[in-house]
Parts: C-alpha cells; structure tokens; sequence
C-alpha cells in the first residue's frame, strides 16, 4: 500500500501469557508503552484476566513455579511488577496512550486437571471433577463453585455410575467421514471395506484400569474380544443423529468384563501401526452393567509432563509441579507414540477442547481414556442467572474505573466452557425457572431447547451489561462490546465459531440491544486472511445506522491477517471504522515462532519483531 491506511489502529496486549513469557521487571512495561506510543498509536487494548489469574485451556498459561523447567515466568513478574493490570493502565497513559481493557466475564479458569488426591501449586484452588481436581479457578468461583454452569441432572445417576462394568462397546465408522480442520482444509478418511487389511487387528488391544486418573495398569481379570460388521444409526457427542442417515460400522465388544466401582477410570489402547479406525469417541464408546448403559465421558488426550524427565518419572508424589498434555489427534500422529508410553503415568485430561478445535470430533487415534461419570459443571464457566455472579463482574468493572481504565470491551469468548455434550448444561435453578417462566415447561422432565436456553441465559447476561453501562457512563467512560456473526443466526454446533463452539459459554444475548447498549463495537470473527464484508453483516449495517465505531480484528498470529488484501478489504468497507492488531505482546508457546509485533527480553527492555514492524508499515503506509 502507498498511501497511509485511513482508518484507526490499536494493537491487543494479552496480559497474562506476556507475563508467563518472561520476566517483568521495574520498568519493562513503561518502556513497552513508550515504544508503541513512539509507532503513532493512540489506544491500547489490554486483555485482563479476573482476579486469581484463571488458567486458559493451556496448563502452562497459569500460574506456576517459577523454578521448574517450563520457562513460566508469571509469578516472578508479578512479584517484581505489582498489579499488571494497574501498571499496564498507568504505563499507556503515562505514554499518552488510551487504555481499554477486554475483560472476558466467562473466564473463570479451571482448564485443566491433576489426577485425585494430587494437588497443584496453591491448595485450595481445586474443585473435584471428572479426572481429578480442577485447578487454576478465578477468586470467585474458588469459593462458589457451585454457581458454574451445572448440567442436567441423570436418573439414578449414582447407581449407574458405580455398577460394575461387565461390557464396553467401541464403534468405528467404514464409511467415508470428513472433518473440517482449518477453514480451508478438511481431514478425509476414505471408506473402508469390512476386510480391508488397514483396519486395526484386534489382538493389539489392551485394556487398562486405575482409581485415580494418575497410574494406570494393564487390567488383570478375564474378558473377551468380538467383533460385527453392519449398519446403524450413528450420534454426535450431544446425542443427536448424524447428517447422511445409518451408516457402516464396525462395533468392537470388549465382553466378560468385571471392573469394579473401585477402578474409576478405564483406557483402551491399540498399536500405533495398525491402520485407522475413525470415531466420535464421545458418543461412540459406550459401558455397560447388571443395571443397563453406564454414563461415562471419553477422552483422547493425555497429560504430559511440564516438568523435567525426572520429575515425569515421580509423577505420582503427592505434591505435584504441573503437567502438560496434548492430543493424539491424526494429523499429529507422532505424539501417539509418547501418549501411548505416558499416559500410564499421566492419566487422561477429559473435556479438554470439548469435541475438537473444530467440528464433530471424528478421530482416529491408539488410544482413549473412559472415566465413570459426566461433568456436574462446565469447568469454569460462572452461570450468569446468580446475582452474585453479576455483582462479581460488575465489581471488577468499578475495579478497572478505579484504576484508570478509559473504556472496557466485553467479551464472550473465553477458555472455560469447553464440552463436549454441551446441550446439556446449563440447568441451574434460576436458569430453569426463567425457562418454565418464558415457556411453561420444566427442562428437568423435558427436553430444553438448546437455541431457547442459551437465550435465556443471554437475558441474564444482558442484565450485567446494562448495569456496566451505567458505571461506565456515570464515570464518562466508554463500553465496548464483542459481536459475532453466530448471535444472528445460531445452531446448536459445536463447530467453529458457532453456539456451541469451545470458546462459546454457550450464552445467546439480543444483540440488537448490545449494539444499543454499547459505545463502540468489536466484531470478533475469524476471516482467515481474507476480509470477508458479509460476515456479520447486519451488525455491522446497525453499527453504521447508530453510528457507533466499528472494530474488526486483524488477526497477526492466529489468522494470518496481516496481509495487502485484507487490509485493502477493511479500508474498502465505509461501515468499519479501526482494525485491532491481536495479538502484539510475546507468543509464549516454545513451539512456535515469536510472531508479534513486541517483546520484553530478559533483561527488561522491549524490542519489536523488524519483521512484524516492517510488515505493519509497509501495509499501513505509517510508521505503525
């Protein structure tokens, strides 16, 4: 581009992985400001997390000793900073820099487990789950749990789980599956026949058991192997059927089972080397007993140790340092191998991802954990119909006042919903009350509508927002709301970017009246590098009808957007008044390149990637 980029820019600072990322000191973040107000930039966005610093999805995004050899920095630089958030604030405006802070309400924490009777770094920020003890919770939900989002209760839930598990059923799809695993790729397993020599043998299966998620040993009583070959109905992790009607299966019966009440989780693993064999497991593996069909949750990721080789091998100490986990998901197939070898010591992180990053959850990996039970609560999603629940995010609204902040930006998204079965949460007294209320039916004898519930739950929300918009106007301060193309046309789907999307807490607000309440407007869709006008086009027509600014995000790491296209299409759209640059602050993750815009080293100082810097200016056509 030869001539300046007309519209507004501000670059996003995610707060909380910079500080994991190196270490702060005195001055590190005032020299940061200075450089980025030294580019021609007049507001900053800042990425706040609420108090207790809540752990993302990632296990290394929390806060962890400082002294292992994960290179997580988090406790370091708080100590030697004080209050980031506070000192982000003052430092921007200290340079002469706007500062809105993007506040994401449903970021409770809770994303990852450690197996029973383990604890991690703090005692005390541990709630019992499915897997162990949820760890790396907010402040809030520390002490009230049980005001996350609850899931539907199940008849004769504590009889059924504690039966002894006599049969487990695995069933494998011949026929063709695809699944979308980027915008523009999809994973294609080709049809099989029922003799095809790829199918994975059945003497390669071993069957594992253990009491607490962190040790499992290979099953010690008899069972048998068979298996069938014909059609049948298929689900999705939600129980609904799946488009294209029955479809070829091979059903694989693991029988004279007697695994007692006592082993609470059971993994099933096959040689890495033996071809493919494609399921959902969250709905195609089933456990059965005297009683019937046993509620259980599958997972196919394994926890990996964040700590040395040494301090993996005594895993099983009571205290423990933290762990690291990954999928063996096929187009990572060559983290089977370790996943098979240290899931043994490690355990199973279930409901990590919910289904997937993107799609229905069609796999085809060696191995899955199978642990009695469902999830009594999404993670770390606060339900919104508390009251308590909305003063505790309004507090933190007054809270940003105070310290300075010129305007907030509320966001939906966050790391604490993810689950696989979704459609079956969100059954808290007040949520079931609202709903008998608006539509005469109890959603504890009935089924709820999914797309009806989220909207219910988006009434609550929306009564948070209203109040938030009276603290920042009484303080003549701005809001700012995130909008995406989904509020205007959901479905019940947990692919990407819809309702039910991992990121999602599953929250359906009036958007019309967002856009109403709100000062300026964020749309928070991906484009993938391409500008795409039509995404979340009504919003984007009513942002220009009230005549509020208009936000969409350039996204430099995750999205690839910082190219000439989609910069021209921005420019060319007259509804959008700036982009956000997100995210500018340091990658953290030691996989990957270091790929935004500016970084505190070591020694404190902060220097810009020339690579991003010169990219920035040459589209611009500034000097940022």
């Amino acid at each position: 581009m030869n001539k300046k980029f007309a519209k507004q820019v501000a670059p996003v600072i995610d707060i909380f992985p910079d500080l994991c990322g190196v270490r702060y000191r005195y001055g590190s973040i005032r020299n940061k400001m200075e450089q980025l107000a030294g580019l021609g930039y007049k507001r900053i966005y800042l990425v706040v997390s609420l108090p207790g610093q809540p752990m993302y999805s990632n296990p290394w995004l929390s806060v962890m000793k400082p002294d292992t050899e994960a290179n997580n920095y988090a406790l370091e630089s708080i100590v030697n900073i004080g209050d980031p958030v506070f000192d982000h604030i003052y430092e921007a405006h200290r340079a002469g820099l706007e500062a809105f802070a993007v506040v994401k309400p449903y970021e409770g924490g809770g994303g990852f487990t450690v197996p029973h009777g383990r604890t991690a770094l703090f005692k005390g920020r541990s709630l019992p789950c499915i897997g162990g003890e949820r760890v790396g919770f907010d402040t809030f939900l520390q002490d009230h749990g049980e005001m996350r989002v609850k899931r539907k209760p199940i008849e004769r839930y504590d009889e059924r789980v504690g039966q002894t598990i006599t049969r487990i059923t695995l069933t494998f799809c011949l026929d063709r599956v695809e699944q979308r695993i980027h915008r523009d790729k999809t994973e294609v397993f080709e049809a099989q026949p029922d003799d095809s020599p790829s199918l994975p043998s059945l003497n390669g299966l071993r069957l594992w058991t253990s009491a607490d998620n962190g040790f499992y040993r290979p099953y010690e009583g008899e069972w048998a192997v068979k298996e069938t070959f014909g059609t049948q109905e298929l689900d999705d992790a939600n129980g609904y059927p799946l488009d294209g009607g029955p479809k070829r299966c091979r059903v694989v019966e693991l029988t004279e089972l007697r695994i007692g009440a006592e082993h609470r989780y059971v993994a099933v693993s096959m040689d890495t080397g033996q071809g493919h064999a494609v399921m959902i497991p969250f709905s195609m593996i089933q456990a059965f007993g005297e009683l019937g069909e046993v509620p259980i949750t599958v997972s196919p990721y394994v926890r990996m140790s964040a700590e040395s080789e040494e301090r993996t091998v005594r895993v099983t100490e009571p205290e423990t340092g933290g762990y690291w986990f990954d999928a063996t998901y096929p187009r990572r197939g060559d983290q089977a191998p370790e996943a098979l070898e240290r899931f043994a010591r490690n355990g199973f992180e279930f409901e990590w991802y919910g289904t997937g990053s993107w799609g229905q959850g069609w796999m085809s990996v060696p191995l899955y954990g199978i642990a009695r039970g469902k999830m009594a609560y999404m993670k770390g999603t606060p339900c919104e119909a508390y009251a308590e629940v909305r003063d505790y995010w309004l507090d933190q609204v007054h809270r940003l006042v105070a310290m300075g902040i010129d305007g907030v930006d509320l966001r939906l998204q966050n790391h604490s919903g993810m689950i696989s079965d979704f459609v079956n949460y969100g059954y808290n007294e007040p949520l079931v009350e609202a709903y008998k209320r608006e539509y005469g039916i109890d959603i504890l004898l009935e089924d709820a509508d999914p797309i009806k519930l989220m909207r219910i739950r988006g009434q609550f929300y929306l009564q948070f927002v209203e109040e938030a918009s009276k603290t920042l106007r009484a303080h003549g301060k701005t809001l700012q709301i995130h909008l995406r193309d989904s509020f205007d046309h959901p479905e019940v789907s947990g692919e990407f970017g819809e309702a039910g999307f991992w990121a999602m807490p599953k929250v359906l607000p009036d958007w019309e009246k967002l856009a109403e309440l709100a000062d300026e407007i964020t749309i928070k869709d991906y484009n993938w590098a391409v500008y795409r006008s039509e995404t979340a086009t009504r919003m984007k027509d009513r942002a220009a009808e009230l005549g509020k600014p208009l936000w969409v995000h350039c996204y430099i790491a995750q999205g690839g957007d910082l190219n000439a296209d989609f910069v021209s299409g921005v420019e060319q759209d007259e509804r959008v008044t700036g982009m956000l640059l997100y995210e500018m602050g340091h990658n953290p993750y030691a996989h990957n390149p270091w790929i935004g815009l500016i970084e505190v080293k070591p020694d404190g100082s902060a220097v810009f990637n020339d690579d991003v810097k010169g990219k920035i200016e040459a589209l611009l056509g500034h000097r940022a």
